[in-house]
């Protein structure tokens, strides 16, 4: 089983910790899975490493997460394959660097694992299973910590004072009067000065057109940068989507979002079967490293422009307004 340095293991599996991190174990037939997280509880601030590691018997193809733009209730910043802590002849790691939407308890559900056994004498030959681990939870703390301000902490009222004469209390009148007047003719004028001019809100295709079309300029593909350009591109439409439909893309995995475009049918079958096809190859980009030649990266372009500018189907529409 691979093995982290300084990882003090519990009879029996479960949670495994050092001490700044959290693990899970997991093992089916000829597959062994260890996933870990730190730190422990990292600040609000923070950015939370997490490893999937998998070793395997020789013959045994191990698949890459197929993870979307979340892990359980954190939000994936970065991520990468490194070379697994242990040299095995058949063993992965993959790495992500997560964001906490806010503090308190995370919840990163089961990390689940694809694989073939392709050994000759195996019972499942062929045949795709997986192997997943039980659930971890991540506190996330304040930027305060043990700072809050307490009302506790407040000092004692002041004893009564006595009032001034009147000769003083009318000279201050005047002056409270006077400075108010100065405050309230400064304010008028410059109301008058710096009108406010309204502005028109952007509808949600401008909204996308104008963010794809600050990607292009950057021209990541030409510069190397391809996982990085798939992530920005398909976070536009899944955002345009959010936006248009009310489901909650960005927080969605591939799977979950898919299922709920499906289900509440907020696009034609034939646009729903294309979208699926369209963020399934990005996710093969993004998370399991695959290249895409000029004439790919040109048509997932010319898919993020269709699902920009196509029209909601009828029962969608009046979803979005009902809720609006």
């Amino acid at each position: 089983m691979l093995a982290f340095a300084g990882c003090a293991a519990r009879e029996g599996g479960g949670v495994v910790s050092t001490s700044d991190a959290i693990e899970r174990r997991a093992e089916k037939g000829p597959v062994k899975l260890l996933v870990r997280v730190w730190p422990q509880e990292p600040r609000l601030s923070d950015l939370v490493e997490m490893d999937v590691a998998v070793e395997a018997q020789p013959g045994v193809e191990i698949k890459a997460p197929a993870f979307g733009q979340a892990v359980g209730d954190f939000l994936i910043r970065d991520y990468s394959e490194r070379p697994p802590e242990k040299r095995a002849a058949n063993a992965r790691r993959f790495h992500y660097q997560l964001e906490p939407a806010q503090a308190g308890k995370h919840l990163i559900r089961s990390v689940s694992i694809e694989f073939v056994d392709n050994r000759r004498n195996s019972e499942g030959l062929g045949k795709p299973a997986s192997i997943e681990t039980e659930p971890l939870e991540v506190n996330v703390t304040s930027e305060l910590g043990d700072e809050v301000p307490n009302l506790a902490h407040l000092e004692a009222m002041l004893p009564p004072q006595s009032l001034p004469s009147a000769s003083e209390t009318g000279w201050l009148i005047v002056s409270l009067a006077a400075a108010v007047s100065a405050v309230t003719a400064l304010v008028l004028w410059r109301r008058r000065k710096h009108r406010p001019i309204a502005v028109r809100r952007q509808t949600p295709e401008e909204i996308a057109h104008a963010a794809l079309a600050a990607l292009l300029a950057e021209n990541l593909p030409a510069r190397g940068l391809v996982k990085e350009f798939y992530l920005r591109l398909t976070a536009i439409v899944r955002q345009y989507i959010e936006d248009t439909t009310g489901i909650r893309a960005p927080e969605q995995t591939t799977e979950e979002f898919l299922h709920d475009v499906r289900s509440r049918k907020a696009f034609p079958t034939e646009r729903s079967v294309r979208l699926a096809e369209f963020l399934e190859a990005a996710d093969m980009v993004k998370y399991a490293g695959q290249q895409r030649a000029h004439d790919q990266i040109d048509e997932a372009i010319a898919r993020a422009r269709e699902f920009i500018d196509m029209s909601l189907a009828p029962a969608a529409r009046l979803e979005t307004v009902g809720t609006s």
